[in-house]
C-alpha cells in the first residue's frame, strides 16, 4: 500500500493547531496589586506637603568632595554590593532560563558504527530530535512570569543595597567627622583640667587651700586624658569602616577628617503615595506579590494535562533517503496523593505572604519618613537650646575663673561650673551629629537616588519580565 505523507500530516497538524489555540486561551490573566493599608494624602509630621519629586544626588548636597569620592569608591570596590550584583545576575539568568522552557528544543544526533564477517561495513546515522510542550494551560507562561517578577525584584534590591551602602558611607564619614570634634573638645578640657591642675598646686603650696584640692584636681586631668584617648581610638575606628566599605585594608590612615558640613537646605519630601513607586524595597516587595500570584498559577495549571509534541528527522547509509516522525502526547496526572493539590495550597500561602509582607514594608517606609521629619524640628529645637546652654556656661567659666584667680572662689567652685560647660559642648555637638546623621536616614528614607546615574561597574538594569517575553 503506497504511503500517503499528507493524509499522515494533518492529524498531527490538527493538533498542533487546536493545542495551540485553548493555550491561548488558558493563559493566566494579567496581574494587579491589591493594597490592604491606607496612603495618606500628605504627610502627618508636615503641615503641607508639595507634590515635588525627591532630589536625586543627595550626597552632593553635604558640598564634600572628600565624602563624594568615598560614595564613588564604595560602588566600585564594596565587596557586598559585588554579592549583590552577582545575585542579580543570578535572578536575571534564571528568567532567561525559564523563559527558554517555552520554546521548542532541538537535538542532534550523529552516530557511527562498524559491522564485520570477514568484510567489514561502515554505517552512518545521524538525527534531528525536536520536543516542545504546548503551554496549554499557562503553566509554562506563570512560570515564566514569576521568574521574571523576581528578577526585576533582584533588579530592585540591588538598587536598594546601593542607596544603603551610600548611606552607610555617609553615616561613617559623619561620625569619623563627629569623633574629631569629639577630640578637639576632650583636648581643650584637658588643656583647661590641666591648668586648673597648675593653679591649684601653686595655691596649696603658697598654703592658701588644703592639699586634697590637687587630689580632686588631679583626678580630673585622669579623666579628661582618658576622654582624650577614647576620642582618638573612635577616630581610627571610624577610618576602618570606611576604609572596609571602600574596598581598602582598615589601616585607620584613610584621610577623611574635615570637619562636619553644614546641614544642607530643607528636603522635598513629595507625597506619601509617590514613595511606593520610589523606594527600591517597596517596588522589590510589590514585585515579588506579583511572582508569587504567578507562581500559583503555575501550580494551579500543573494539575491539568499536558500536551507535548516530539518530532525527528532521520537517515542512515543514504543521506538522500530520510525519515521523519511527529508525534502527540498528552500527560495527564490521576493520583499523586494530594501532591499538586498541596501545592498550590503553598503558593496561595506565599502569595499571601508576599502581600502582608508588602504592607508592611510600606508601613514601615512611611513610619521611616515620618520620624526623619519630625526628629529633624526635634533636634534643630534640641540644638538651639544646646548651643545656648553652651554660650551662657561658657561667660560663667571665664567670671568664675577670675574670681578664682583672685582668690574669691574655691577650685571645685570653678570645676562644677566647667565640667557644666563642657558637658553642654558635647551635649550640644551629640545633637548636632545627630542632626546631620537623620538628614541621610530621611534621604534613605524618601528613596531618592543619590546619584544621577549608575557607576560603570553596576550592572545594566532591564525589565527582565518584560525581556524574557519570547512569543
Amino acid at each position: 500500500m503506497p504511503f500517503n505523507a499528507a493524509k499522515a500530516v494533518k492529524p498531527s497538524v490538527k493538533i498542533v493547531i487546536l493545542s495551540v489555540m485553548l493555550g491561548a486561551c488558558a493563559q493566566p490573566g494579567p496581574f494587579t496589586t491589591t493594597r490592604d493599608f491606607t496612603v495618606p494624602t500628605q504627610w502627618a509630621a508636615f503641615a503641607q506637603s508639595e507634590p515635588r519629586m525627591v532630589d536625586s544626588g543627595w550626597v552632593a548636597s553635604f558640598r564634600s568632595p572628600v565624602l563624594n569620592q568615598l560614595v564613588e569608591d564604595a560602588m566600585k570596590s564594596n565587596r557586598d554590593l559585588r554579592a549583590a550584583a552577582a545575585r542579580l545576575s543570578e535572578a536575571q539568568a534564571i528568567a532567561r532560563q525559564a523563559g527558554a522552557a517555552a520554546m521548542p528544543t532541538l537535538n542532534a544526533d550523529l552516530g557511527l558504527r562498524r559491522d564485520g564477517d570477514g568484510r567489514p561495513e561502515d554505517t552512518a546515522s545521524g538525527a534531528l530530535r525536536m520536543t516542545w510542550e504546548i503551554d496549554l494551560w499557562g503553566r509554562i507562561q506563570g512560570q515564566r512570569m514569576a521568574a521574571g517578577y523576581e528578577a526585576v525584584a533582584a533588579e530592585a534590591i540591588f538598587e536598594a543595597a546601593r542607596q544603603s551602602l551610600a548611606a552607610t558611607v555617609a553615616l561613617a564619614w559623619i561620625d569619623v567627622n563627629g569623633s574629631a570634634r569629639s577630640l578637639q573638645i576632650a583636648r581643650q578640657e584637658l588643656e583647661a583640667r590641666q591648668a586648673l591642675l597648675a593653679s591649684v598646686e601653686q595655691r596649696i603650696e603658697a598654703q592658701e587651700i588644703l592639699a586634697v584640692e590637687g587630689n580632686s584636681a588631679r583626678a580630673d586631668v585622669a579623666r579628661a586624658r582618658d576622654r582624650v584617648i577614647a576620642a582618638e581610638a573612635a577616630v581610627a575606628n571610624g577610618r576602618r569602616a570606611l576604609e572596609v566599605l571602600t574596598g581598602r585594608y582598615p589601616s585607620g590612615r584613610l584621610d577623611v577628617v574635615r570637619g562636619l558640613p553644614s546641614l544642607p537646605g530643607s528636603v522635598p519630601v513629595g507625597l506619601p503615595a509617590q514613595i511606593l513607586e520610589r523606594r527600591p524595597d517597596i517596588i522589590a516587595a510589590e514585585r515579588r506579590v506579583a511572582a508569587a500570584f504567578y507562581r500559583s498559577s503555575e501550580a494551579k495549571a500543573a494539575r491539568m494535562p499536558s500536551v507535548s509534541l516530539s518530532g525527528a528527522i532521520t537517515s542512515q547509509r543514504d543521506p538522500s533517503r530520510l525519515a521523519w516522525s511527529l508525534v502527540g502526547n498528552i500527560f495527564a496526572p490521576i493520583l499523586d496523593g494530594g501532591q499538586r493539590a498541596e501545592q498550590v495550597r503553598v503558593r496561595n500561602a506565599q502569595q499571601q505572604e508576599a502581600l502582608a509582607l508588602y504592607g508592611a514594608r510600606a508601613l514601615t517606609a512611611f513610619r521611616e519618613v515620618e520620624s526623619a521629619i519630625a526628629d529633624e524640628a526635634a533636634l534643630r529645637r534640641r540644638l538651639s537650646l544646646l548651643n545656648s546652654a553652651a554660650s551662657e556656661l561658657e561667660s560663667a567659666v571665664a567670671t568664675e575663673r577670675q574670681r578664682f584667680e583672685a582668690g574669691e572662689l574655691e577650685a571645685f567652685r570653678l570645676n562644677d561650673v566647667r565640667v557644666r560647660y563642657f558637658e553642654a559642648l558635647r551635649d550640644a555637638h551629640t545633637v548636632r551629629v545627630e542632626l546631620l546623621r537623620n538628614r541621610v536616614a530621611l534621604h534613605l528614607a524618601l528613596g531618592g537616588s543619590f546619584v544621577t546615574e549608575l557607576p560603570a561597574a553596576a550592572p545594566t538594569q532591564q525589565e527582565t519580565a518584560s525581556a524574557n517575553n519570547t512569543d
